[in-house]
């Protein structure tokens, strides 16, 4: 419909769409947020298996590292982000004091939040930094429910670690591996509490997502159908990852 707020509302078809995929700001924000997931994602499986790694291994102080791993994770967002904004800030950056004032590293302060680039790297940084504990931990679990007899069985085959874990612990712990990237990648398509408090889509939109796209088109600037419009424009996406997951640890399960 054509609804915006305080007038009535008319059926119009397809024309939300067809007026959505002629805007500049619908396009990049269909790059950006393809941008930040893909980077995000990938990050955070490989961190979150780095780290399954090292926490399966014993070590002095074991336990404690596992509960404080999890504070990024289980920290509240605003909290969270109002530090990392801090951070970031274009004239009081704690890092920025560091690398350009203390150590003379730099010349100039990075432009965290105030360059496109930057301001997307920094995006996708503290994303990162709250996805690797949940990664993490949950791979962790799943290394751990792998049978060991197995897993000597190969050392003695004469396998070292990298192998045995490739060729072993990996396969076996996929379908788990499936469904946490399905979480993550629905959670970072929808992610909205973050671009809105570190950068609110800028500079110049180069961090509008999706569900901050359709925030301001809906409350912001009161075109609530244009809104909607730009949300379920994701339905179609989730549900083919949701499809292509369920196969594919299906087809694991039967190997």
């Amino acid at each position: 419909t054509d609804k915006q707020i305080g007038a009535p509302a008319t059926f119009t078809g397809l024309d939300n769409y067809i007026r959505l995929f002629r805007t500049n700001l619908f396009m990049r924000t269909v790059i950006n947020s393809l941008v930040y997931t893909s980077f995000a994602l990938v990050f955070k499986f490989a961190g979150g298996l780095l780290l399954a790694v090292m926490l399966n291994r014993p070590f002095i102080g074991q336990r404690l590292v596992r509960a404080m791993l999890l504070l990024p994770w289980i920290m509240p967002t605003v909290f969270s982000t109002m530090i990392w904004s801090w951070i970031f800030h274009p004239t009081f950056s704690i890092v920025n004091e560091i690398l350009v004032v203390k150590l003379g590293l730099l010349a100039e302060p990075i432009p965290f939040l105030r360059d496109e680039t930057w301001a997307m790297a920094s995006l996708i940084f503290v994303n990162v930094w709250r996805g690797v504990p949940f990664f993490g931990i949950t791979f962790l679990a799943a290394i751990q429910s792998v049978p060991t007899e197995m897993i000597e069985a190969s050392k003695i085959d004469g396998a070292s670690r990298w192998v045995s874990f490739w060729k072993i612990t990996f396969p076996m712990i996929l379908p788990v591996v499936v469904i946490v990237v399905l979480i993550s990648t629905i959670a970072t398509l929808g992610d909205f509490d973050l671009p809105f408090l570190l950068t609110n889509g800028g500079p110049n939109d180069a961090t509008t997502l999706f569900a901050l796209t359709a925030y301001t088109l809906s409350l912001s600037s009161g075109m609530i159908g244009l809104g909607a419009a730009v949300t379920t424009t994701m339905f179609p996406v989730l549900v083919l990852l949701v499809i292509g997951s369920l196969l594919s640890v299906r087809r694991q399960q039967q190997f």
